[in-house]
Protein backbone atom coordinates (compact mmCIF):
# COMPACT_ATOMS: atom_id res chain seq x y z
CA UNK A 1 0.00 0.00 0.00
CA UNK A 2 1.39 3.30 -1.01
CA UNK A 3 2.58 5.49 1.77
CA UNK A 4 -0.19 8.65 0.84
CA UNK A 5 -3.19 6.51 0.86
CA UNK A 6 -1.63 5.03 4.58
CA UNK A 7 -1.30 8.81 5.59
CA UNK A 8 -4.99 9.09 4.88
CA UNK A 9 -6.04 6.03 6.62
CA UNK A 10 -4.03 7.19 9.60
CA UNK A 11 -6.12 10.48 9.60
CA UNK A 12 -9.13 8.85 8.86
CA UNK A 13 -9.12 6.66 11.58
CA UNK A 14 -7.31 8.83 14.80
CA UNK A 15 -7.64 12.45 13.94
CA UNK A 16 -11.67 11.79 12.81
CA UNK A 17 -12.46 8.38 14.51
CA UNK A 18 -13.46 6.99 10.96
CA UNK A 19 -16.19 9.44 10.93
CA UNK A 20 -16.31 9.84 7.16
CA UNK A 21 -18.28 13.29 7.01
CA UNK A 22 -15.98 14.85 9.42
CA UNK A 23 -13.24 13.48 7.13
CA UNK A 24 -14.67 14.96 4.11
CA UNK A 25 -15.17 18.26 5.69
CA UNK A 26 -11.44 18.55 5.89
CA UNK A 27 -10.09 17.41 2.75
CA UNK A 28 -13.08 19.33 0.31
CA UNK A 29 -12.28 22.07 -1.83
CA UNK A 30 -14.84 24.61 -2.02
CA UNK A 31 -13.90 26.87 -4.14
CA UNK A 32 -14.37 24.03 -6.85
CA UNK A 33 -18.44 24.22 -6.01
CA UNK A 34 -20.14 25.41 -9.41
CA UNK A 35 -23.84 26.54 -9.01
CA UNK A 36 -24.07 25.98 -12.87
CA UNK A 37 -23.33 22.28 -12.39
CA UNK A 38 -26.49 21.79 -10.25
CA UNK A 39 -28.91 23.70 -12.06
CA UNK A 40 -31.85 21.38 -11.07
CA UNK A 41 -31.34 21.57 -7.74
CA UNK A 42 -31.61 24.33 -5.01
CA UNK A 43 -28.82 26.34 -3.27
CA UNK A 44 -28.53 23.59 -0.19
CA UNK A 45 -29.53 20.96 -2.66
CA UNK A 46 -26.49 21.52 -4.68
CA UNK A 47 -23.69 22.05 -2.08
CA UNK A 48 -25.04 18.38 -0.91
CA UNK A 49 -24.45 16.96 -3.83
CA UNK A 50 -21.32 18.55 -4.25
CA UNK A 51 -20.47 16.61 -0.80
CA UNK A 52 -21.14 13.32 -1.69
CA UNK A 53 -19.31 13.22 -4.53
CA UNK A 54 -15.94 14.18 -2.87
CA UNK A 55 -16.87 11.96 0.17
CA UNK A 56 -17.39 9.14 -3.12
CA UNK A 57 -13.97 9.85 -4.06
CA UNK A 58 -12.48 9.62 -0.18
CA UNK A 59 -13.79 6.58 0.41
CA UNK A 60 -12.83 4.99 -2.83
CA UNK A 61 -9.30 6.30 -2.04
CA UNK A 62 -9.62 4.82 1.41
CA UNK A 63 -10.13 1.21 0.40
CA UNK A 64 -8.76 0.75 -3.32
CA UNK A 65 -5.22 3.28 -2.24
CA UNK A 66 -4.48 6.35 -4.45
CA UNK A 67 -1.47 8.33 -5.23
CA UNK A 68 -0.88 11.99 -4.18
CA UNK A 69 -2.48 13.48 -6.78
CA UNK A 70 -2.05 16.94 -9.22
CA UNK A 71 -5.61 17.61 -8.13
CA UNK A 72 -4.78 16.78 -4.38
CA UNK A 73 -1.34 19.05 -4.45
CA UNK A 74 -3.45 21.84 -6.15
CA UNK A 75 -6.47 22.08 -4.34
CA UNK A 76 -4.78 21.23 -0.85
CA UNK A 77 -4.02 24.91 0.36
CA UNK A 78 -7.90 25.25 0.40
CA UNK A 79 -8.70 22.20 2.72
CA UNK A 80 -9.54 22.63 6.38
CA UNK A 81 -6.70 19.98 7.41
CA UNK A 82 -4.00 22.43 5.76
CA UNK A 83 -5.15 25.06 8.37
CA UNK A 84 -4.53 22.89 11.57
CA UNK A 85 -1.86 24.06 13.76
CA UNK A 86 0.25 22.78 16.19
CA UNK A 87 1.68 25.35 19.03
CA UNK A 88 1.46 27.75 15.87
CA UNK A 89 2.76 26.04 13.27
CA UNK A 90 1.18 23.93 10.76
CA UNK A 91 -0.15 20.37 11.35
CA UNK A 92 0.71 18.76 7.90
CA UNK A 93 2.30 20.41 4.88
CA UNK A 94 1.77 19.63 1.63
CA UNK A 95 5.30 18.07 1.30
CA UNK A 96 4.27 15.93 4.35
CA UNK A 97 2.31 14.47 2.15
CA UNK A 98 4.32 13.97 -0.88
CA UNK A 99 6.78 12.15 1.25
CA UNK A 100 7.25 8.68 0.84
CA UNK A 101 9.20 7.86 4.42
CA UNK A 102 7.50 9.57 6.84
CA UNK A 103 4.57 7.61 8.12
CA UNK A 104 5.96 7.36 11.54
CA UNK A 105 6.41 11.02 11.90
CA UNK A 106 3.05 11.65 10.61
CA UNK A 107 1.41 9.03 13.56
CA UNK A 108 3.62 10.84 15.73
CA UNK A 109 2.63 14.48 14.59
CA UNK A 110 -1.44 12.96 15.18
CA UNK A 111 -0.15 12.03 18.93
CA UNK A 112 1.58 15.20 19.74
CA UNK A 113 -1.83 16.98 17.75
CA UNK A 114 -4.37 14.78 20.24
CA UNK A 115 -2.09 15.79 23.40
CA UNK A 116 -2.11 19.27 22.81
CA UNK A 117 -6.20 18.95 22.01
CA UNK A 118 -6.53 18.11 25.52
CA UNK A 119 -3.88 20.34 27.38
CA UNK A 120 -4.87 24.23 27.65
CA UNK A 121 -1.33 25.87 27.47
CA UNK A 122 -1.64 29.05 30.10
CA UNK A 123 0.77 31.92 29.09
CA UNK A 124 1.49 32.55 32.67
CA UNK A 125 4.48 34.78 31.95
CA UNK A 126 1.91 37.16 31.07
CA UNK A 127 1.31 39.11 33.95
CA UNK A 128 0.49 43.01 33.80
CA UNK A 129 -2.63 43.82 31.66
CA UNK A 130 -2.59 48.26 30.60
CA UNK A 131 -5.30 50.25 30.24
CA UNK A 132 -6.69 53.88 30.23
CA UNK A 133 -9.05 55.11 32.85
CA UNK A 134 -11.13 58.10 31.20
CA UNK A 135 -11.94 59.19 34.79
CA UNK A 136 -8.35 59.52 36.30
CA UNK A 137 -6.94 60.86 32.29
CA UNK A 138 -4.11 58.27 33.14
CA UNK A 139 -2.67 54.54 32.65
CA UNK A 140 -3.06 52.10 35.51
CA UNK A 141 -2.29 48.31 35.41
CA UNK A 142 -3.90 44.80 36.68
CA UNK A 143 -1.41 42.47 37.35
CA UNK A 144 -2.17 38.56 37.25
CA UNK A 145 -1.03 36.96 40.96
CA UNK A 146 -2.39 33.48 40.58
CA UNK A 147 -3.78 31.20 37.84
CA UNK A 148 -6.25 28.04 38.80
CA UNK A 149 -8.24 25.30 37.16
CA UNK A 150 -11.51 24.40 38.38
CA UNK A 151 -13.16 20.98 38.18
CA UNK A 152 -14.79 21.95 34.70
CA UNK A 153 -11.19 22.88 33.35
CA UNK A 154 -11.98 26.90 33.49
CA UNK A 155 -8.61 28.61 34.22
CA UNK A 156 -9.67 31.07 36.46
CA UNK A 157 -7.63 34.14 37.63
CA UNK A 158 -6.82 36.02 40.55
CA UNK A 159 -6.20 40.00 39.16
CA UNK A 160 -4.50 42.99 41.96
CA UNK A 161 -5.09 46.44 41.25
CA UNK A 162 -3.60 48.92 44.37
CA UNK A 163 -5.47 47.07 47.28
CA UNK A 164 -8.00 45.37 45.67
CA UNK A 165 -8.19 41.70 44.22
CA UNK A 166 -10.59 40.85 41.72
CA UNK A 167 -11.59 37.54 40.12
CA UNK A 168 -11.57 36.73 36.53
CA UNK A 169 -10.91 33.56 33.60
CA UNK A 170 -8.52 32.71 31.09
CA UNK A 171 -8.55 30.75 27.95
CA UNK A 172 -6.54 29.63 24.50
CA UNK A 173 -8.04 29.25 21.87
CA UNK A 174 -6.85 26.93 18.71
CA UNK A 175 -5.77 29.85 16.68
CA UNK A 176 -3.83 31.19 19.30
CA UNK A 177 -5.99 33.93 20.53
CA UNK A 178 -6.08 34.63 24.37
CA UNK A 179 -9.58 35.38 25.94
CA UNK A 180 -9.81 37.29 29.12
CA UNK A 181 -12.36 38.54 31.56
CA UNK A 182 -11.88 40.36 34.64
CA UNK A 183 -14.73 41.36 37.08
CA UNK A 184 -14.78 44.99 38.87
CA UNK A 185 -17.49 46.42 40.85
CA UNK A 186 -19.97 44.11 39.38
CA UNK A 187 -18.76 45.25 35.67
CA UNK A 188 -17.44 42.27 33.43
CA UNK A 189 -14.43 42.88 30.86
CA UNK A 190 -14.23 40.68 28.41
CA UNK A 191 -10.53 41.29 26.83
CA UNK A 192 -9.18 39.69 23.41
CA UNK A 193 -5.22 39.40 22.70
CA UNK A 194 -3.38 37.18 19.54
CA UNK A 195 -0.72 35.88 20.89
CA UNK A 196 0.62 34.17 17.07
CA UNK A 197 3.23 32.08 19.67
CA UNK A 198 5.60 35.14 19.43
CA UNK A 199 6.04 34.34 23.07
CA UNK A 200 9.52 36.14 22.58
CA UNK A 201 8.06 39.91 22.41
CA UNK A 202 7.45 41.78 25.60
CA UNK A 203 3.94 42.73 25.14
CA UNK A 204 0.72 42.34 23.26
CA UNK A 205 -1.76 44.53 22.53
CA UNK A 206 -5.27 43.79 22.15
CA UNK A 207 -9.13 45.28 22.64
CA UNK A 208 -11.93 44.96 25.55
CA UNK A 209 -15.33 45.31 25.77
CA UNK A 210 -17.61 46.22 28.52
CA UNK A 211 -20.04 48.99 30.09
CA UNK A 212 -18.98 52.01 31.07
CA UNK A 213 -18.70 51.61 35.27
CA UNK A 214 -21.41 54.44 35.61
CA UNK A 215 -24.14 53.03 33.58
CA UNK A 216 -23.78 49.32 32.42
CA UNK A 217 -26.45 50.13 29.60
CA UNK A 218 -23.72 51.58 27.21
CA UNK A 219 -21.10 48.87 25.85
CA UNK A 220 -17.49 50.71 25.46
CA UNK A 221 -14.43 48.99 23.52
CA UNK A 222 -11.16 50.14 23.92
CA UNK A 223 -7.16 49.05 23.13
CA UNK A 224 -5.63 46.88 25.88
CA UNK A 225 -1.89 45.90 26.75
CA UNK A 226 -0.35 42.78 28.13
CA UNK A 227 2.97 42.53 29.15
CA UNK A 228 5.34 40.10 30.75
CA UNK A 229 7.27 43.26 32.92
CA UNK A 230 6.12 46.37 34.50
CA UNK A 231 6.09 49.44 32.39
CA UNK A 232 7.40 52.32 34.25
CA UNK A 233 10.11 53.54 32.14
CA UNK A 234 7.96 54.56 29.05
CA UNK A 235 4.81 56.09 29.89
CA UNK A 236 4.81 58.61 26.95
CA UNK A 237 4.84 55.25 24.21
CA UNK A 238 2.24 53.83 26.84
CA UNK A 239 0.08 57.02 25.84
CA UNK A 240 0.11 56.42 22.09
CA UNK A 241 -1.08 53.08 22.43
CA UNK A 242 -3.76 53.74 25.76
CA UNK A 243 -5.78 56.97 25.77
CA UNK A 244 -8.96 58.46 25.20
CA UNK A 245 -8.85 58.60 21.90
CA UNK A 246 -8.95 54.58 21.36
CA UNK A 247 -11.70 54.46 23.63
CA UNK A 248 -15.20 53.78 21.78
CA UNK A 249 -18.56 54.21 23.52
CA UNK A 250 -21.85 52.97 21.45
CA UNK A 251 -23.14 57.27 22.62
CA UNK A 252 -26.07 56.14 20.41
CA UNK A 253 -27.65 53.96 23.17
CA UNK A 254 -27.66 57.35 25.27
CA UNK A 255 -29.01 60.17 22.85
CA UNK A 256 -32.97 60.07 21.76
CA UNK A 257 -34.14 57.50 23.93
CA UNK A 258 -37.69 58.48 23.50
CA UNK A 259 -37.54 57.80 19.85
CA UNK A 260 -38.50 54.83 18.53
CA UNK A 261 -35.68 54.91 15.76
CA UNK A 262 -31.76 54.60 15.92
CA UNK A 263 -31.09 58.28 15.85
CA UNK A 264 -27.70 60.25 16.82
CA UNK A 265 -26.85 63.82 17.14
CA UNK A 266 -23.28 63.18 14.75
CA UNK A 267 -22.30 67.10 16.02
CA UNK A 268 -22.75 66.04 19.72
CA UNK A 269 -21.20 62.49 18.60
CA UNK A 270 -18.09 63.71 17.23
CA UNK A 271 -17.73 66.97 19.30
CA UNK A 272 -16.77 64.58 21.89
CA UNK A 273 -14.51 62.55 20.00
CA UNK A 274 -12.43 66.10 18.97
CA UNK A 275 -12.71 66.77 22.31
CA UNK A 276 -10.86 63.38 23.35
CA UNK A 277 -8.21 63.90 20.98
CA UNK A 278 -7.75 68.06 22.16
CA UNK A 279 -7.50 66.54 26.03
CA UNK A 280 -4.31 63.87 24.87
CA UNK A 281 -3.00 66.64 22.63
CA UNK A 282 -2.31 68.88 25.56
CA UNK A 283 -0.84 66.29 28.14
CA UNK A 284 1.90 65.33 25.24
CA UNK A 285 2.23 69.15 24.91
CA UNK A 286 2.56 69.29 29.03
CA UNK A 287 5.01 66.22 29.35
CA UNK A 288 6.66 65.12 26.21
CA UNK A 289 6.85 67.93 23.69
CA UNK A 290 7.66 71.25 25.71
CA UNK A 291 10.35 71.85 24.01
CA UNK A 292 9.24 71.34 20.48
CA UNK A 293 7.55 73.99 18.99
CA UNK A 294 6.36 72.24 15.67
CA UNK A 295 4.52 69.91 17.45
CA UNK A 296 3.38 72.21 20.47
CA UNK A 297 1.70 74.81 18.07
CA UNK A 298 0.19 71.74 15.91
CA UNK A 299 -1.76 70.49 18.80
CA UNK A 300 -2.74 73.89 19.97
CA UNK A 301 -4.35 74.59 16.40
CA UNK A 302 -6.12 71.46 16.88
CA UNK A 303 -7.95 73.40 19.88
CA UNK A 304 -9.29 75.66 17.43
CA UNK A 305 -11.28 72.25 15.84
CA UNK A 306 -12.33 71.07 19.26
CA UNK A 307 -14.08 74.28 20.04
CA UNK A 308 -15.07 75.10 16.57
CA UNK A 309 -17.27 71.48 16.71
CA UNK A 310 -17.93 72.34 20.16
CA UNK A 311 -20.82 75.40 19.03
CA UNK A 312 -22.00 73.69 16.16
CA UNK A 313 -22.99 70.54 18.73
CA UNK A 314 -24.61 73.16 20.38
CA UNK A 315 -25.96 75.11 17.48
CA UNK A 316 -24.89 78.20 18.80
CA UNK A 317 -22.60 80.61 16.45
CA UNK A 318 -18.63 80.87 15.48
CA UNK A 319 -16.27 83.07 14.19
CA UNK A 320 -14.90 82.91 10.74
CA UNK A 321 -11.78 83.91 10.25
CA UNK A 322 -11.95 83.52 6.15
CA UNK A 323 -14.65 85.50 4.95
CA UNK A 324 -13.09 84.94 1.58
CA UNK A 325 -13.19 81.34 1.48
CA UNK A 326 -16.99 81.08 3.84
CA UNK A 327 -18.17 83.07 0.93
CA UNK A 328 -17.07 81.08 -1.57
CA UNK A 329 -18.18 78.41 0.23
CA UNK A 330 -21.49 79.95 0.51
CA UNK A 331 -22.27 80.69 -3.24
CA UNK A 332 -21.63 76.68 -3.53
CA UNK A 333 -24.32 76.17 -1.09
CA UNK A 334 -26.47 78.25 -3.10
CA UNK A 335 -25.87 76.12 -5.94
CA UNK A 336 -27.06 72.83 -4.11
CA UNK A 337 -29.88 74.25 -2.47
CA UNK A 338 -31.03 76.16 -5.90
CA UNK A 339 -34.72 78.18 -6.61
CA UNK A 340 -34.48 80.26 -3.30
CA UNK A 341 -33.38 84.39 -2.72
CA UNK A 342 -30.09 85.45 -1.66
CA UNK A 343 -29.94 88.86 0.11
CA UNK A 344 -26.60 90.62 0.60
CA UNK A 345 -25.79 93.99 2.08
CA UNK A 346 -22.06 95.13 2.20
CA UNK A 347 -20.04 98.20 2.16
CA UNK A 348 -18.91 99.55 -1.14
CA UNK A 349 -14.77 99.00 0.35
CA UNK A 350 -16.26 94.74 0.68
CA UNK A 351 -17.41 94.43 -2.76
CA UNK A 352 -13.85 93.86 -3.44
CA UNK A 353 -14.10 90.26 -2.85
CA UNK A 354 -16.25 90.91 -6.55
CA UNK A 355 -13.54 92.43 -8.40
CA UNK A 356 -10.16 91.68 -6.55
CA UNK A 357 -8.61 89.77 -9.88
CA UNK A 358 -7.08 86.89 -7.42
CA UNK A 359 -8.14 82.97 -8.53
CA UNK A 360 -10.52 82.78 -5.53
CA UNK A 361 -12.02 86.19 -6.32
CA UNK A 362 -12.54 85.78 -9.77
CA UNK A 363 -14.59 82.16 -8.92
CA UNK A 364 -16.77 83.83 -6.41
CA UNK A 365 -17.80 86.73 -8.96
CA UNK A 366 -18.08 83.67 -11.64
CA UNK A 367 -21.14 81.92 -9.02
CA UNK A 368 -22.48 85.19 -8.22
CA UNK A 369 -23.23 86.02 -11.76
CA UNK A 370 -24.38 82.34 -12.64
CA UNK A 371 -26.73 81.86 -9.98
CA UNK A 372 -29.63 83.24 -11.45
CA UNK A 373 -29.50 81.66 -15.07
CA UNK A 374 -28.27 77.69 -13.97
CA UNK A 375 -29.57 77.45 -10.17
CA UNK A 376 -32.83 80.08 -10.55
CA UNK A 377 -31.47 82.09 -7.32
CA UNK A 378 -32.85 85.54 -6.88
CA UNK A 379 -30.43 87.76 -5.61
CA UNK A 380 -30.56 91.23 -3.68
CA UNK A 381 -27.51 92.67 -3.74
CA UNK A 382 -27.49 96.46 -1.00
CA UNK A 383 -24.33 98.41 -1.20
CA UNK A 384 -23.84 100.79 1.53
CA UNK A 385 -22.08 104.23 0.35
CA UNK A 386 -21.21 106.62 2.88
CA UNK A 387 -21.08 110.70 1.90
CA UNK A 388 -17.73 110.50 0.53
CA UNK A 389 -18.55 107.72 -1.96
CA UNK A 390 -18.41 107.89 -5.29
CA UNK A 391 -18.75 104.81 -7.63
CA UNK A 392 -15.60 104.62 -9.59
CA UNK A 393 -15.67 102.77 -12.98
CA UNK A 394 -14.75 99.83 -11.76
CA UNK A 395 -17.30 99.66 -9.33
CA UNK A 396 -19.69 100.70 -12.46
CA UNK A 397 -18.58 97.81 -14.61
CA UNK A 398 -18.73 95.55 -12.03
CA UNK A 399 -22.55 96.69 -10.69
CA UNK A 400 -23.57 97.06 -14.28
CA UNK A 401 -22.60 93.19 -15.13
CA UNK A 402 -24.53 92.26 -12.25
CA UNK A 403 -27.78 94.15 -13.27
CA UNK A 404 -27.52 92.33 -16.71
CA UNK A 405 -26.87 89.20 -15.03
CA UNK A 406 -30.50 89.99 -13.16
CA UNK A 407 -28.97 90.70 -10.13
CA UNK A 408 -31.19 93.50 -8.29
CA UNK A 409 -28.41 96.13 -7.03
CA UNK A 410 -28.98 97.91 -4.89
CA UNK A 411 -27.35 101.25 -2.89
CA UNK A 412 -28.19 103.34 0.85
CA UNK A 413 -26.01 105.89 2.04
CA UNK A 414 -24.42 104.71 5.49
CA UNK A 415 -26.03 107.82 7.38
CA UNK A 416 -29.93 106.67 6.79
CA UNK A 417 -29.16 103.72 8.52
CA UNK A 418 -26.49 103.40 10.77
CA UNK A 419 -28.51 104.05 14.13
CA UNK A 420 -31.29 101.45 13.30
CA UNK A 421 -29.33 98.63 12.11
CA UNK A 422 -26.95 95.85 13.68
CA UNK A 423 -24.78 95.58 10.43
CA UNK A 424 -23.64 96.72 8.00
CA UNK A 425 -22.29 93.36 6.34
CA UNK A 426 -24.52 90.58 6.35
CA UNK A 427 -25.42 87.89 4.13
CA UNK A 428 -29.04 85.51 4.66
CA UNK A 429 -31.11 83.16 3.02
CA UNK A 430 -35.11 81.89 4.13
CA UNK A 431 -35.88 78.44 2.87
CA UNK A 432 -37.70 78.63 6.56
CA UNK A 433 -35.86 75.20 7.35
CA UNK A 434 -32.23 74.05 9.21
CA UNK A 435 -30.24 75.15 5.92
CA UNK A 436 -31.18 78.59 7.06
CA UNK A 437 -28.10 81.21 8.21
CA UNK A 438 -26.95 84.61 8.67
CA UNK A 439 -22.91 85.73 7.83
CA UNK A 440 -22.43 88.72 9.52
CA UNK A 441 -19.73 91.12 10.66
CA UNK A 442 -21.71 93.00 13.33
CA UNK A 443 -20.90 96.32 13.99
CA UNK A 444 -20.57 96.69 17.98
CA UNK A 445 -18.92 93.19 18.05
CA UNK A 446 -15.18 94.19 19.69
CA UNK A 447 -13.81 92.02 17.12
CA UNK A 448 -13.12 92.34 13.19
CA UNK A 449 -14.53 89.21 11.88
CA UNK A 450 -17.20 87.44 10.81
CA UNK A 451 -20.12 85.37 13.03
CA UNK A 452 -22.41 82.85 11.24
CA UNK A 453 -25.63 82.04 13.39
CA UNK A 454 -28.52 79.81 12.80
CA UNK A 455 -30.70 80.36 15.76
CA UNK A 456 -34.18 81.90 14.73
CA UNK A 457 -33.89 84.74 17.08
CA UNK A 458 -30.40 86.29 15.58
CA UNK A 459 -31.61 85.29 12.10
CA UNK A 460 -34.81 86.96 12.41
CA UNK A 461 -32.97 90.00 13.88
CA UNK A 462 -31.00 90.35 10.86
CA UNK A 463 -33.91 89.95 8.63
CA UNK A 464 -35.68 92.70 10.41
CA UNK A 465 -32.72 95.26 9.46
CA UNK A 466 -32.36 94.36 6.42
CA UNK A 467 -36.03 95.09 5.56
CA UNK A 468 -35.12 98.50 6.80
CA UNK A 469 -32.19 98.72 4.70
CA UNK A 470 -34.70 97.54 1.91
CA UNK A 471 -36.52 100.14 2.51
CA UNK A 472 -33.99 103.40 1.96
CA UNK A 473 -32.20 101.92 -0.49
CA UNK A 474 -32.32 102.75 -4.26
CA UNK A 475 -32.39 100.40 -7.31
CA UNK A 476 -29.27 100.97 -9.13
CA UNK A 477 -29.49 101.69 -12.95
CA UNK A 478 -26.63 101.34 -15.55
CA UNK A 479 -25.60 104.90 -16.91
Amino acid sequence: MDAFTQKLRVIYNRLFQENIDAFTEALIDYSKYDRAKFEEMTESESKKQFFLNRKTVLRRWLQKGSNCTPDFQKSYKNYKISHYQLKGHALFTLDNFKKNDNLAWFDQQIDHFLQNQKRVEVKTDYRYIYMFCEKSKSIYHYEIVNWAKDANGTIELTFKRENQTLKGTFKLSDENNIFLTLKENENTLYMLFHDANDTSHPYIVGVSMGYLNNDNKVPRSQKLLFSKELLQNNKLELEFMLNETEVVTAIENRLNLNSEEVKVNQFVKYANKFKKFNDFFQRLRHSGYKQHFYYRLAFREFYAVKKLFKKVAKEESYYILDHQQAFLELLKTVEEIGDISLQIVMQLENADIFRKASLKNLEIKSKLLSLKERHSVDITLIVILSEQDSLDIQAEELFTEMYQHQINVRTVIEEKIIQEVDSLDFTFIHTRDKRDFVLVDPIRDSKDVYKLFIDELTMDEYRTDYQKILASSNAYSPH
